[in-house]
């Protein structure tokens, strides 16, 4: 059954806007890094791009509970490489973050003054609070930390402990959070920005660009629209590093809408770093069943967080210039495919490509013996190599790179993996972070 892939969010109907300048609400709670990393970079870019930025304080635990979502069940890997991540992520900004031992800490007396707060002070309430917590590791949970930071940013204290008492004030924050699940928001942080066409919703702090090109866009803002990430350097040109040893190995399975987007460019961030691709075919959900997690993660998200993957991932076609269209057959038995893949020695990369276009751009079966024998003839290998599929070397080739994968602490595709000089390899998730994979080829790692 096809899935539809609507042109815009319109999740929450159409509103008009007639303020000054655009408008983007950023939905936050304290507990979350990510919402960190994102409070830090939000005023300077608000700034630069004179939009009004609408803080709206909400509990992350009450949208996961009415959502019924538990970040705690995800894979010990994925656990593992989202710490990585938010290392990286602090070090590319240059800001300091340091998880408390006790993480996750109670947010919600915070929460609950930052509800309470005048409008004009909540942005350097916030701004302390996150501090608070992710730099200076204090208990934000403890009432006299909270009127310590509201006197610190001129808040009267005892005005502040009363609005942290205040029933009506708990109550608010309650609804605002209800209203903001009812909205689709579905985690922090998210950002909403007006439009002629409604709201359109981003979630993700590395969305910022998206976030950009939307604001750009808006009938009050003078610049054009701009959809190009200014993070990411993969258009951009960097000197070429020669290193004939570097390679950066691309794990995949073409079922993946965004191993399909990386594979677009993965290839283009290695030759600027004088690297070459390995490309690594696993089966996505033989790596899930032994992980433990539902085969089709897709079918488990609410609808909120399904319209945004289906809207994000045409925003990242946009970015990259590529075409995609969401297929009418998902998920992909990609079985015979990925076993062709191995088969193919040096055409691997066109293969691969080869069959990507056909599935993410064309809407063809990969199950479909004629459309596999037409990938083979475009890239110029013989038919027969489908006789070979059902061999058992070529069937045990497949699941020893899918248990490879796992054992290098993959839980999903694409993932990227650098060797470096000195320590272990690199391990990158998403086609998100290929600015986190140049950086890592570009630093001088070898095999």
């Amino acid at each position: 059954m096809p899935i539809p892939l609507p042109a815009h969010n319109t999740a929450f109907g159409d509103r008009h806007q007639d303020g000054a300048r655009p408008e983007v609400r950023f939905y936050f709670d304290l507990v979350c890094p990510y919402a960190y990393l994102a409070s830090v970079r939000l005023p300077e870019w608000a700034e630069r791009l004179s939009a009004r930025l609408d803080y709206r304080p909400i509990l992350l635990g009450g949208v996961l509970k009415t959502l019924g979502a538990d970040p705690t069940s995800d894979a010990l890997a994925k656990q593992a490489m989202t710490r990585l991540d938010l290392a990286r992520w602090a070090e590319h900004v240059g800001v300091p973050l340091v998880f408390p031992a006790e993480h996750p800490r109670r947010t919600v007396e915070a929460m609950r003054l930052l509800t309470w707060a005048p409008k004009l002070a909540v942005p350097r309430l916030a701004a302390a609070l996150f501090r608070a917590y992710w730099v200076d590791g204090l208990d934000v949970a403890n009432i006299d930390v909270l009127l310590d930071v509201a006197e610190s940013v001129g808040l009267s204290r005892g005005e502040a402990q009363k609005g942290l008492l205040d029933a009506a004030i708990s109550q608010q924050l309650r609804r605002n959070t209800d209203a903001a699940v009812s909205d689709g928001v579905f985690g922090v942080p998210t950002f909403v920005v007006e439009g002629e066409h409604g709201p359109r919703l981003f979630f993700g702090q590395d969305r910022l660009h998206f976030v950009e090109a939307a604001v750009r866009a808006h009938p009050l803002h003078s610049a054009e629209a701009v959809a190009r990430n200014p993070e990411s350097s993969t258009d951009a040109q960097s000197p070429i590093v020669a290193n004939q040893a570097r390679k950066v190995t691309f794990i995949y399975d073409l079922s993946s809408p965004y191993a399909y987007l990386a594979s677009t460019q993965i290839e283009k961030v290695a030759r600027k770093c004088g690297a070459e691709v390995e490309f690594f075919p696993i089966l996505l959900g033989g790596l899930f069943r032994s992980l433990g997690v539902p085969l089709v993660p897709f079918s488990t998200y609410s609808d909120g967080k399904r319209r945004h993957l289906l809207e994000d991932l045409t925003r990242w076609a946009y970015h990259y210039d590529v075409t995609f269209h969401f297929p009418s057959r998902f998920p992909m038995n990609t079985m015979t495919a990925l076993r062709l893949l191995l088969l193919s020695g040096d055409k691997i990369s066109a293969l691969t490509h080869e069959f990507f276009r056909l599935y993410w751009a064309c809407d063809q079966d990969l199950s479909d013996p004629q459309v596999i024998e037409q990938a083979l003839q475009t890239v110029g290998l013989p038919l027969d190599l489908l006789q070979r599929t059902g061999e058992p070397d070529i069937k045990a080739k497949l699941a020893a790179n899918t248990k490879q994968a796992e054992e290098w602490g993959c839980f999903g595709v694409p993932s990227f993996r650098v060797a470096q000089h000195h320590g272990p390899a690199e391990l990158f998730f998403g086609q998100d972070r290929l600015l986190f994979v140049e950086k890592a080829l570009c630093k001088g790692a070898v095999l």
